[in-house]
């Protein structure tokens, strides 16, 4: 993996996609904001813990740890640091940069982000960025869901055979066969090592009515478990607590297994991905 050469790794996301409401906050005045703090501080609190921002921080510097190589954020609705990433990215002069998306299942929201990077810097560093495809299918990104969700069995004495997976991905704003295949391929390849267990895979959207809830009344436990991102980030926080809420009410034991940015394995493993060439490709920018 060429051992000798400068290589640099990039973690890219669309971002908060409530970014400009996030900014109108921030223009409220000094005193406002105080009291804000102090009449509500324990939703503060919760509200830092799952910003998409500090999670995808705090993931890449500890992928760095590992790796010992340079991490780089990049997210594309944060404007104001577009121009010192550019800065940063091309003052590297890396012989080869590999970008890591968020999303395990190719997204055409990507795309977007391909063409930034085309746009905005030298054709000779764009040549050098190469794609993780989508790692979904991956045997590593398998293997830490399952380890993720033996946790979950083991902590709670969980029978397989009373057991039911949900596996929720987010609905994608444009329609994508791949996006859906690929999503479908995880579950299979996850649910390979539990051979007692039944599950299905759902896209949620807004309404959590379009949820059928007759084939998980079968089993008295279900595990949520998020495929949709890496991170846990407050929107997929607020759709899983729904379901689980929901569920709950259906008299079911629910338990939510916990995103991948938390996998120990996960960020120990996730650079073994691009030692096999399938799985990486610099023709995404030219999509």
């Amino acid at each position: 993996m060429f051992p000798n050469k400068k290589i640099v790794y990039i973690f890219v996301s669309i971002g908060d996609e409530n970014a400009k409401i996030s900014q109108d906050v921030k223009k409220k005045s000094f005193f406002e904001n105080l009291k804000k703090i102090f009449s509500k501080n324990e939703n503060v609190i919760k509200e830092n813990k799952s910003d998409i921002y500090q999670i995808l921080d705090k993931l890449t510097s500890s992928i760095s740890k590992y790796s010992e190589k340079k991490c780089y954020c990049f997210y594309l609705n944060q404007e104001k640091t577009h121009e010192k990433f550019i800065t940063d990215i091309q003052r590297e002069n890396a012989d080869r940069y590999y970008v890591f998306p968020m999303y395990p299942q190719y997204n055409l929201e990507m795309n977007k982000i391909a063409n930034f990077f085309s746009l905005n810097l030298y054709d000779d560093i764009v040549e050098k960025f190469f794609w993780i495809k989508s790692y979904g299918q991956h045997p590593i990104f398998a293997k830490a869901l399952q380890k993720t969700i033996k946790t979950v069995l083991k902590k709670n004495n969980l029978d397989e055979k009373d057991t039911f997976f949900l596996f929720l991905a987010k609905s994608p704003i444009n329609y994508s066969p791949l996006y859906y295949f690929e999503s479908e391929i995880t579950c299979q390849n996850t649910v390979k090592a539990f051979p007692y267990v039944e599950g299905i895979l759902h896209f949620f959207s807004d309404d959590i009515h379009d949820f059928k809830i007759k084939e998980v009344k079968k089993r008295k436990n279900v595990i949520i478990i998020p495929i949709t991102s890496l991170t846990d980030d407050y929107q997929t926080k607020e759709k899983l607590n729904d379901f689980k809420s929901y569920l709950e009410k259906q008299k079911n034991h629910v338990f939510i297994t916990k995103t991948l940015n938390q996998s120990s394995y996960f960020i120990r493993s996730i650079f073994d991905i691009i030692d096999e060439k399938n799985f990486v490709s610099n023709e995404m920018l030219l999509m």
